[in-house]
């Protein structure tokens, strides 16, 4: 969504609401706290060895993302950002990031990223989205990036990508999703009372199949619809072994584009509180039930309160109406998986719903109870009753009993940030998910996981084929004599954002755990009394350890 809605916002309610202010607001947060240890975090930035300062550039929302991958094959996970005068790759040395030079220097600039295994050799390739619609591809060649040609070709306005085996047939394809030139135009929902846009005006989505490592675009009448998509996510969703996508879109509904097994989709669009300003779309289990369900940050605006009197707030009503409450700036959307492709939004009943200008999401287990928490980034917010902007912290939600609760910001130790795309992973291998919040005209910002984990331990794993590249479609079932866990293998990507394909298992007290793993061929292997607190890669043929965690936390 555009930044400068909220500007234009402030600017008429600035003029016919003299004398109103915000009640209670989101920027203060809930001063309600779950039981210790809570979510804590402490800014390592400089420690980390991290430097880098986007420009605030791009067009509406900016183009501030971060991207994890392995891209040397060390066990330590390595960091591209985008949003700076150029994208920068930092290479993890031991839990330190040093700033690398082996990315060919580009006369564009890069809109975002995506990392994936074109070859299926085991070395994360390269792509990077202009802004002006061409796409820059890069071969890994052993930690070395080679420019290459993959037959993606120039699109419109891609505003990402993400990555599984569509067809099963062994290799990595590819879904893209497009946004639309808020310099051109304005969506077709933008400012409407409308919620559902029938025709909406922004670019298509692309599905491509890998052929022999290059890109051929799939002719699909359901993959379809010209929307202002922002996240989309590659996972199967129905409970079949075919991944499905999952797309958020900006003033419009998602859109499920279910894989029906033959090689096509079957196009649902999901109405309901999904129309609203789709931001992240974030797929885990979060109600451990088996069956992956979906987060989609989105707007919430608190209601006003104020000394205006009651025939003003009458004659105003409907542009308060159409502004603050209006059906797109009602919060987040939690849509709990059903089976079969059905979703329940139940946000309010979990109480994840109020979030401010939501961004990029993260679902995972920050205090290795074995429950997944939520977190996601915040935009800097113009209000009409002060002259400053009002940056806002990012969100913490922590998971207890049937429920989240948001952690107080006085609390969490993150501090105030123009906040877009969103990282976790485990830079310096202590057995916690670390984070990197790329701001939108400022330093990016590296979080060291402060929660009191010394009862808590994890599991952390990536199922591979036999030439070591991730598999992407890979179910993997954690068992503990008190708690199952299901973690799907994906490709992880959200907002201007790709997590570390590193799946984290919070494990609470438990010292060892049973593995039960499927691979999209089939393949079925268990593992007992697999110890905890180890990094793993696991192949058909057995276990193979990266790494031991818990050295330095």
């Amino acid at each position: 969504m555009d930044t400068r809605l909220v500007v234009t916002v402030g600017l008429v309610l600035a003029v016919v609401l003299a004398g109103v202010t915000f009640g209670p607001s989101y920027l203060e947060q809930s001063s309600a706290e779950p039981e210790a240890p809570r979510l804590a975090f402490t800014d390592v930035t400089e420690q980390s060895g991290l430097d880098y300062e986007a420009v605030g550039s791009g067009v509406g929302s900016g183009n501030s993302g971060v991207y994890v991958a392995d891209v040397n094959r060390d066990s330590w996970p390595d960091l591209l950002t985008i949003g700076g005068d150029s994208p920068a790759l930092f290479v993890n040395e031991g839990g330190e990031f040093v700033r690398a030079d082996v990315l060919p220097s580009l006369d564009q600039p890069v809109k975002s990223a995506v990392f994936l295994d074109v070859e299926g050799d085991g070395w994360t390739d390269l792509f990077l989205f202009t802004e002006d619609g061409s796409v820059v591809a890069f071969r890994n060649d052993g930690g070395e990036f080679v420019r290459t040609e993959y037959g993606v070709g120039n699109l419109s306005y891609p505003l990402g990508a993400t990555a599984a085996d569509y067809d099963q047939d062994g290799d990595t394809d590819l879904f893209v999703y497009q946004s639309g030139p808020w310099s051109d135009r304005k969506p077709a929902g933008y400012f409407s009372l409308d919620e559902r846009i029938t025709e909406d005006n922004g670019n298509p989505n692309y599905l491509y199949e890998n052929v022999d490592g290059e890109f051929q675009r799939v002719d699909s009448a359901n993959i379809s619809g010209n929307h202002w998509s922002l996240a989309a996510s590659f996972a199967d969703l129905t409970g079949d072994g075919y991944p499905d996508i999952h797309v958020a879109n900006d003033y419009n509904n998602d859109t499920l584009y279910v894989n029906t097994g033959d090689g096509t989709f079957d196009r649902r669009t999901l109405g309901g509180s999904t129309a609203r300003n789709g931001m992240s779309s974030e797929v885990a289990d979060v109600t451990d039930d088996g069956r992956p369900d979906v987060f989609v940050s989105n707007i919430w605006f608190p209601k006003l309160k104020g000394n205006m009197s009651t025939e003003r707030y009458e004659r105003l009503k409907r542009l308060l109406d159409f502004v603050i409450h209006s059906g797109r700036t009602k919060g987040n959307t939690l849509l709990v998986n059903q089976g079969n492709g059905e979703f329940v939004d139940s946000a309010d009943e979990l109480g994840v719903r109020h979030g401010g200008w939501g961004w990029a999401a993260s679902a995972t287990d920050f205090d290795n109870d074995g429950d997944r928490d939520m977190l996601h980034t915040t935009q800097v917010v113009v209000r009409i009753d002060r002259d400053d902007p009002v940056y806002t912290y990012p969100m913490v939600f922590q998971q207890r009993g049937d429920g989240f609760t948001r952690v107080n910001a006085t609390t969490h130790g993150m501090h105030e940030t123009d906040g877009r795309g969103l990282a976790t992973l485990d830079f310096d291998h202590d057995g916690e998910q670390e984070l990197v919040v790329a701001t939108y005209d400022d330093s990016f910002v590296v979080y060291d996981n402060e929660v009191d984990t010394a009862d808590h331990g994890s599991l952390q794993l990536r199922v591979v084929d036999e030439d070591g590249a991730t598999a992407l479609g890979s179910v993997v079932t954690v068992r503990t004599d008190t708690r199952t866990h299901v973690v799907q293998q994906t490709a992880n990507v959200d907002y201007l954002s790709q997590d570390s394909r590193v799946e984290h298992v919070g494990v609470g007290d438990h010292e060892t755990v049973t593995l039960e793993v499927n691979w999209p061929d089939g393949t079925t292997r268990t593992f007992e009394d697999v110890a905890v607190d180890q990094r793993l890669r696991v192949t058909k043929s057995g276990l193979v350890v990266d790494a031991s965690l818990n050295e330095t936390g």
